[in-house]
């Protein structure tokens, strides 16, 4: 049995003040929050728990890994990952979900202390976690928003990883309903109270852009390939070669052409019902797991000059020392 590594590292308590402050949203935590490693980040107790039991988990050499930052378009990539490298099987697909599909490793560490008569841990975010990852058949399929160095560290020398951004912009707009959806945070929480805590690293997985950082790094690593949301959104088609490349497949164009169709927006929120039952039954209302799918849509909620200039200013002072750029969506 091969020896269990030390998580490396350090976990402590956010500041009084900090815990204080985020408390008035994620209400149903009773712990103090902790950030994690040099960067800082920002975690529920319950990970802190945990670390070292992920950091340790046995990778298999076929093992495909699905990594990025929440609302970055994860769903999006699992679905056209696993359907490339089941032989485009989409009765399969459509027979088991996706949350059955992919296990979320680090997803019950974030369940609330405080119970209510509908737990965020019943919702169906996952079937499987890393508390069962051991006992599933290859090839596995696993999601994550995890930042790589907390992943067990011959991840990357061991199985396939795929890592996708987003332009912050957007992920905060997407963020911020993604907390109402699951009731982390109350409906009537205001977009600009969000964004204040996304800027302060405030909320769980934050900061984003060191998580960005650690992947672009590997960008070149031959298990790795990092994708953007904006280039799946530019030309889908092209992905699909690059993945179908990356994972040892072949099609023909009509199957590729036919899995671009099968993934546009629209038909992805008909065939991949998520978190359907939570979402409400207004159609106007974005309180959904599936919003819009749009590139650039920040600027609908950046409403004001102000808010406009804080988030290129933002921007710069995160992209001043890397080459990470978003591409252009047109």
């Amino acid at each position: 049995m091969a020896e269990r590594i030390k998580f490396p590292f350090e976990i402590k308590n956010v500041t009084e003040e900090e815990d204080k402050i985020v408390k008035k949203y994620y209400k149903r935590y009773t712990r103090p929050f902790v950030r994690v490693g040099p960067q800082g980040y920002f975690w529920m107790a319950g990970y802190g728990d945990k670390a070292e039991e992920i950091y340790n988990l046995k990778v298999r050499t076929d093992d495909i890994w699905v990594v990025s930052f929440p609302r970055s378009g994860t769903t999006w990539l699992q679905e056209l990952v696993w359907l490339l490298n089941n032989n485009l099987d989409y009765d399969g697909a459509a027979a088991t979900l996706l949350t059955k599909r992919y296990a979320f490793i680090e997803y019950p560490t974030q369940t609330p202390e405080i119970k209510k008569s509908q737990p965020i841990s019943g919702h169906g975010a996952t079937v499987h976690d890393y508390q069962d990852l051991h006992t599933l058949p290859s090839p596995r399929y696993v999601k994550t928003h995890l930042n790589l160095d907390f992943l067990p560290p011959k991840l990357l020398d061991t199985a396939k990883v795929f890592y996708v951004a987003r332009d912050p912009r957007d992920v905060v707009v997407s963020f911020h309903f993604m907390h109402k959806l699951f009731r982390y945070f109350d409906e009537d929480v205001q977009f600009n109270e969000f964004w204040d805590l996304f800027k302060r690293d405030l909320l769980m997985h934050m900061p984003i852009f060191p998580h960005l950082e650690e992947a672009w790094k590997h960008r070149d690593h031959p298990n790795m390939m990092f994708l953007f949301y904006e280039e799946m959104q530019k030309d889908l088609r092209n992905v699909i070669d690059r993945v179908a490349e990356f994972l040892g497949k072949s099609y023909s164009d009509e199957e590729k052409n036919k899995l671009a169709d099968h993934l546009t927006f629209d038909k992805m929120k008909k065939h991949t019902p998520i978190f359907e039952y939570l979402t409400t039954k207004d159609k106007d209302s974005e309180i959904k797991f599936m919003r819009k799918g749009k590139s650039g849509n920040w600027m609908n909620y950046f409403d004001t000059e102000e808010l406009r200039r804080e988030a290129e200013l933002y921007m710069e002072e995160h992209l001043k020392n890397t080459d990470l750029r978003f591409p252009i969506v047109d």
